[in-house]
């Protein structure tokens, strides 16, 4: 999946065919929605004032970049604020193009949703919203094959991570398997794995052993199952190696 840029004008050139594709195919069905649910035609509408909100915070800080700084200066609560805002519409929009059964359109949504979370990242903003981001990062995981594809998600994977709230990085829910922050970290080490290139898979099984201590030792292990089922090459299987019989053998040694 080729990520778009993450700036006002890209969004607002390349969200303009699939909202309308979503605003058409649901005005064709007759459906109204239910009390409180966004609708496409309302999302489209919504989505314009996005482009404007991101628009003037990119020219904020751009201006007070070249000029000493004013009263006007987008904050990054501002961003982080603006963010969430956002995702939530992506949210509902996505929703709507699975109900309304638009792949592609729920495609392009998905790569847009990883777009404004790098957005929020790249403005100094915090991710106060994580779980649709994660999301999208799986599905673009599920689809993505070719090596340089896969170290550009690691990438955006690890911007993600960086500007992620630390109220969410604290992971004090351990007992939901299911919160993003976990499948973050995981699906950023399955993704390095993929990579075939070991020194992104140190840095990323380092953090996994880091932020998630208790789930290392199994995610070690299936990696290692995984080692032989696929065939990885030999330089790949040296690092899942050590980090298995560090976090396995060697534990259980002791």
């Amino acid at each position: 999946m080729n990520l778009p840029d993450p700036n006002a004008s890209s969004f607002r050139e390349g969200l303009a065919e699939p909202l309308e594709e979503l605003r058409e195919a649901w005005e064709i069905t007759g459906e109204s929605g239910q009390p409180g649910e966004t609708t496409p035609a309302l999302l489209v509408e919504t989505f314009q004032q996005l482009y404007e909100a991101m628009q003037r915070t990119e020219a904020s800080i751009l201006a007070n970049m070249d000029t000493e700084p004013s009263g006007n200066l987008a904050t990054p609560s501002d961003v982080s604020e603006l963010g969430e805002y956002a995702l939530e519409m992506f949210e509902q929009a996505c929703h709507w193009a699975k109900h309304l059964k638009l792949p592609d359109v729920f495609e392009r949504l998905q790569a847009f949703t990883i777009s404004m979370a790098l957005w929020v990242a790249g403005h100094d903003g915090q991710l106060l919203t994580l779980e649709p981001v994660v999301d999208a990062l799986a599905e673009a995981a599920n689809s993505t094959g070719e090596s340089e594809e896969l170290f550009s998600l690691y990438e955006a994977m690890t911007e993600i991570m960086t500007a992620t709230s630390p109220m969410i990085a604290r992971d004090l829910e351990t007992v939901n398997p299911g919160r993003p922050w976990r499948l973050l970290n995981l699906n950023r080490a399955i993704v390095a794995t993929r990579t075939h290139q070991p020194d992104i898979m140190e840095e990323a099984f380092s953090t996994l052993a880091e932020q998630l201590p208790n789930d290392a030792p199994g995610f070690f292990t299936q990696g290692m199952e995984q080692m032989d089922l696929l065939n990885y090459p030999p330089q790949v299987r040296e690092v899942m190696d050590r980090y298995y019989r560090k976090w396995n053998v060697n534990r259980s040694l002791h």
